[in-house]
């Protein structure tokens, strides 16, 4: 049988050995009994009889026969060899056959065993690459981590299509590395992600979460159009969700808050139906940003307490500093500034603590606000610099435009008009670019103010017409009063 030698050629010596071992004294046996039969036992032919007992194992086939006495062997013997091993008892032959088939058997269970403890050798020798990197990670190895999850973007690219899906894998993990960091180092990672899958709804979603961040609205409604679309075809409930409250952000930050409630709330009723804590909390946060826009600041609060509690279930620390935040901007409004000041450095500190930046630049900006609200104009700014250069370095528009504004009402407050309306301007130019109506009214409405301290009442009505007519277009009752007021006091034109 071929398979003998195969065995010896392919596998080592000692897994193969016991099977050898047991197949010669086989042989072994076959040889005593021809010995046995012959009439001359003579030196000379027991040697040819071990030969061809080792080369007939498989049956008496004069083939092989052949092949094993080529040297020396004259005719007569050779006749007397074959006549001798044709005379073997035939159950004897078919018995020996049977052994050798039971003896191929146990060779194919232990090559099965062998081949188990070399795969679980292998596998100990080569361990999970993700979870070297995550571990990295865990241990608090940013960069170590980045290093790993770029090598098996690399190796996997190069192993073809089959393991792409591993590659973008890799690549989402080193955007979510740079996430609160570098924006624009985890929007390249992303988008690498999903070049190589792209089906991959988390990379997308991400994608869609920092183009926001940049003011890029058109960029990010693409992207969780996408999600979305991704999420219907597969039925996926809390892809659905993740996408539709995203895209009610994209409507809140565009000042169409009826279009951004009714996503949130759609949002929140599909995490609801499969029970995911994470997603009713995120839309709950969501609603409570709209309804402290419109001026219902018990509405606010209460939703953004439900927040809380559901992210402190859950341990989410960044949730949890994020509705600190929200309570905190509600406490302000009411002007309950101590208690503003106090949810605001708490959630400053959590989210020091994650080395989360823009959670920590949204904090600077809010106590530039306490401050400024109090009258400290120098810690105001202080803040508000703070904020800037952060937003700056994440490359975040709205931030940006943000932190201008709140500069310009410093210096306005100060008596440093020209740089206030420098500031003020910068805002408004950021917030056209994101076409936020939210923003660029509020930024008609300092603009107004700075013309009304100058005497300018003309430019400084025609101003506030601009911003009336946008908080209208976005239902921002508290803000229309305001503006309305303010256009009643000075007498513009058409105020009613």
């Amino acid at each position: 049988m071929e398979w003998l030698a195969d065995l010896w050629a392919k596998y080592p010596a000692a897994m193969i050995g016991a099977i050898a071992t047991l197949v010669a004294a086989t042989v072994a046996g076959l040889i005593a009994l021809y010995i046995s039969r012959r009439s001359r036992p003579d030196s000379a032919s027991t040697h040819n009889q071990n030969q061809t007992g080792q080369q007939g194992g498989q049956g008496v086939q004069a083939g092989t026969i052949h092949g094993g006495v080529h040297q020396g062997i004259s005719g007569e013997e050779l006749a007397m060899i074959v006549a001798n091993l044709t005379a073997l008892n035939k159950d004897e032959l078919r018995n020996f056959e049977n052994q050798l088939q039971q003896k191929d058997e146990e060779y194919g269970q232990l090559k099965a065993a062998y081949d188990d403890l070399a795969a679980e050798a292998e596998q100990a020798d080569d361990p999970d690459p993700f979870e070297a990197a995550l571990a990295e990670l865990r241990d608090g190895r940013p960069d170590a981590a980045e290093a790993l999850f770029r090598k098996i973007v690399e190796e996997r690219r190069a192993l073809g299509e089959a393991a792409l899906k591993d590659a973008a894998r890799a690549a989402r993990h080193m955007g979510a590395i740079a996430f609160y960091h570098d924006t624009r180092k985890s929007i390249e990672a992303y988008e690498q992600a999903v070049a190589l899958d792209p089906n991959d709804a988390e990379a997308w979603n991400q994608l869609g979460e920092l183009r926001l961040r940049l003011g890029d609205l058109s960029g990010a409604e693409a992207a969780l159009e996408r999600v979305l679309g991704l999420g219907n075809r597969s039925g996926d409930k809390s892809v659905i969700a993740a996408a539709t409250g995203n895209l009610g952000v994209i409507h809140r930050t565009r000042g169409d808050l009826d279009k951004a409630e009714e996503l949130h709330r759609k949002s929140l009723a599909l995490s609801e139906e499969s029970g995911r804590k994470e997603g009713m909390a995120a839309q709950y946060g969501n609603l409570g940003l709209i309804r402290l826009v419109r001026g219902d600041l018990d509405g606010a609060e209460a939703f953004h307490l439900k927040s809380l509690v559901l992210h402190g279930e859950l341990g989410h620390k960044e949730g949890m500093a994020t509705q600190v935040v929200n309570l905190g901007t509600t406490y302000a409004e009411q002007g309950e500034l101590d208690k503003s000041e106090d949810s605001f450095r708490k959630s400053l500190a959590l989210f020091e603590e994650l080395g989360h930046k823009e959670g920590m630049t949204n904090q600077y900006c809010n106590l530039g606000n306490v401050f400024l609200l109090r009258g400290d104009l120098d810690r105001a700014e202080e803040f508000h610099l703070k904020s800037l250069k952060l937003n700056e370095e994440l490359g975040s528009k709205g931030g940006m435009a943000g932190q201008y504004g709140n500069l310009g009402i410093v210096y306005s407050k100060r008596g440093d008009l020209g740089k206030a309306e420098d500031t003020f301007r910068k805002s408004l130019a950021l917030n056209e670019e994101m076409g936020s109506k939210e923003g660029m009214a509020n930024q008609y409405g300092n603009l107004g103010l700075s013309f009304q301290t100058r005497g300018n009442m003309a430019e400084a009505c025609q101003l506030w017409a601009e911003a009336l007519k946008l908080f209208e277009e976005i239902c921002a009752a508290d803000r229309v009063t305001q503006t309305r007021g303010l256009m009643d006091e000075a007498g513009c034109n058409g105020a009613t």
